[in-house]
């Protein structure tokens, strides 16, 4: 008699559970389905510094060796990404299926997470709609099939779990139980910022964040006094940072004077527009910004609370990424995503039942048809990335490959893995611009390419000469040209015109290695006495000319400009 009434009161709950728990693995499974091709990749991009760095350092290094942190050539702070990457080495090899399966794992949990987190303050419909269309971003699907970006996955996971502990406190606050949770939830956002700076500005906005539904009200003052653990973590991480780092902003290889920042800041929108709508209009694109504007204007302009509190979520998304922003990256604009999916959720909740079914079916529908389009040609990228990788690990000496997209930098540090951990002879090379066939009219061997139609990397040796004979004579060698450097202590600064369209490129070794720039940037200057490098100018209809080889002297307050009007000339250096 006594179970009868407990369990009728207990069944609407147990199914408000269990369609929760269904949606959240419906929102996993479908990363699974969009993303799975991910786990026939091989190894891509910066994977190889990160296993050189493991394989060559004292065990757990990334726990307790600053040093090792400061020798790592990008300058980051990730002990937790190491940790991720080194845990999968020691239990799988190197075998990059059971990588890319904790990696697709990682990620595919973070829609299902982050539609939990929004279900505490939204209506089931309208959580699931925002985890669904950052699930479909372009700049989430970024993250997928890269293992050096698995921080941002991983940070996401912590971040949110933080903040859905953090609405357990609330909701407890005064209770004693509040504290525990709160220092849980501090835990894990210091955990998540040991992951990924990406998380640090969460301190600032959960105690700004409304009360859970459900939840009692609390007054800012007593929000405050219970983030103190939060605030705690905060200044630990900070201090572990700049202890390790020597710096709170840490590095990226890009460098910005303070000059610079004011025009860097106005290009950031924009920049991030164009990450967020994969860099292309098309009419789904359009489709998916004017159903996330109707969610986001229906919240800003009822609450100016809400929209305060947009504002400076967005700000705070936006400003750790400004002095690396030089070259944006899909990935810098995840916490922005982010910002921007919670607000069209939250705002959509406050339509009307017709105008909400509406602007849900449009922002997913259209979501999905341009994660569709952007990940066709983003996979197909790092596909390559794979096949030519894996092939450069097979190559003889004396086999030369064409024009591989993994930098120089990373092929190096193949190569040393090809020598040291799979014990195979070395040897080969490899050319990014076809200016190398110029450089060398002579039989280079063995030459392999990769094969867009077939997906794979054929011999091309029997092409060469035809290559050879297209590239050389498309090069405008007599078209306007101009390059200035300027050395500032440990920075390289340049300039590049005349043209403000089209892209730049910096040239070494006669073509061997490629490097695309911004026209107008800094750069950590590498530790050489001279740098020779030609520049690259490709124009939107497909032309191209390049500079004559520059001598780039590396020592602070020397500088070099060079023009070509209309024919090759003059040098003009000072020092």
């Amino acid at each position: 008699m006594l179970t009868r009434p407990v369990l009728t009161r207990n069944r609407p709950e147990a199914r408000r559970l269990a369609a929760d728990a269904g949606l959240a693995l419906a929102l996993a499974g479908a990363a699974w389905l969009l993303y799975g091709s991910v786990l026939g990749l091989w190894w891509t991009h910066d994977d190889f510094h990160h296993f050189r760095f493991l394989l060559t350092h004292r065990p757990g290094w990334y726990l307790f060796d600053a040093e090792g942190f400061r020798d790592f050539p990008a300058g980051v702070f990730t002990p937790l990404l190491f940790l991720s990457l080194d845990a999968d080495r020691r239990l799988f090899g190197l075998d990059p299926y059971l990588f890319y399966l904790h990696q697709l794992l990682a990620f595919a949990l973070c829609p299902a997470v982050l539609y939990g987190v929004l279900r505490l303050w939204l209506r089931r419909l309208w959580a699931a709609a925002g985890a669904w269309v950052f699930l479909t971003g372009p700049v989430a699907a970024s993250l997928a099939p890269l293992l050096m970006v698995r921080h941002y996955a991983e940070s996401i996971l912590l971040a949110a779990m933080a903040l859905g502990t953090w609405a357990a406190a609330l909701r407890r606050w005064p209770r004693r139980r509040a504290w525990g949770l709160a220092a849980l939830s501090a835990a894990l956002y210091f955990a998540a910022s040991l992951a990924k700076e990406i998380a640090v500005p969460l301190a600032a906005l959960l105690p700004l964040l409304p009360e859970p539904a459900g939840g009692r009200p609390v007054s800012l003052r007593e929000r405050l006094r219970l983030a103190l653990p939060h605030a705690a973590a905060l200044g630990l991480y900070l201090g572990l940072r700049y202890g390790v780092l020597g710096t709170l902003l840490g590095g990226y290889g890009f460098t910005v004077a303070p000059s610079g920042l004011p025009a860097l800041a106005l290009a950031m929108p924009g920049k991030i527009a164009a990450e967020l709508m994969a860099g292309r209009f098309s009419w789904a694109a359009a489709a998916l910004c004017a159903a996330l504007a109707m969610g986001i204007l229906a919240l800003v302009l009822r609450d100016r609370r809400a929209a305060a509190l947009t504002g400076l979520g967005l700000l705070l998304a936006v400003l750790p990424v400004l002095p690396v922003s030089t070259r944006m990256e899909p990935r810098y604009a995840v916490p922005a995503w982010i910002a921007l999916c919670a607000a069209f959720a939250a705002g959509g909740s406050r339509l009307g039942r017709r105008t909400g079914a509406v602007v849900v079916l449009v922002a997913c529908a259209a979501g999905l048809w341009v994660n569709r389009q952007d990940w066709s040609h983003r996979f197909a990228r790092v596909e390559r990335m794979s096949a030519e990788n894996r092939a450069l690990l097979d190559m003889k000496a004396g086999d030369v490959l064409r024009q591989p997209l993994t930098l120089a930098a990373s092929l190096k540090e193949l190569r040393w893995m090809k020598e040291n951990v799979f014990h195979r002879p070395t040897g080969e090379r490899w050319f990014q611009d076809d200016l190398y066939l110029c450089a060398h009219p002579e039989p280079l061997g063995r030459v392999w390419g990769y094969d867009p139609g077939e997906r794979r990397v054929v011999d091309l040796t029997s092409r060469i000469p035809v290559l050879r004979e297209r590239h050389c004579s498309s090069i405008r060698s007599g078209a306007p040209l101009s390059a200035s450097f300027q050395v500032s202590g440990d920075d390289l600064f340049w300039e590049l015109g005349p043209y403000q369209d089209g892209t730049y490129w910096f040239i070494l070794g006669h073509g061997a290695e490629v490097f695309e720039m911004p026209r107008s940037a800094g750069f950590d200057a590498p530790e050489v006495p001279v740098l020779p490098l030609r520049i690259k100018y490709q124009a939107p209809e497909g032309w191209s000319t390049y500079s004559p080889e520059l001598l780039i002297e590396i020592r602070d307050g020397s500088s070099l400009r060079w023009s070509r009007p209309r024919r090759s000339r003059d040098m003009i250096r000072t020092n």
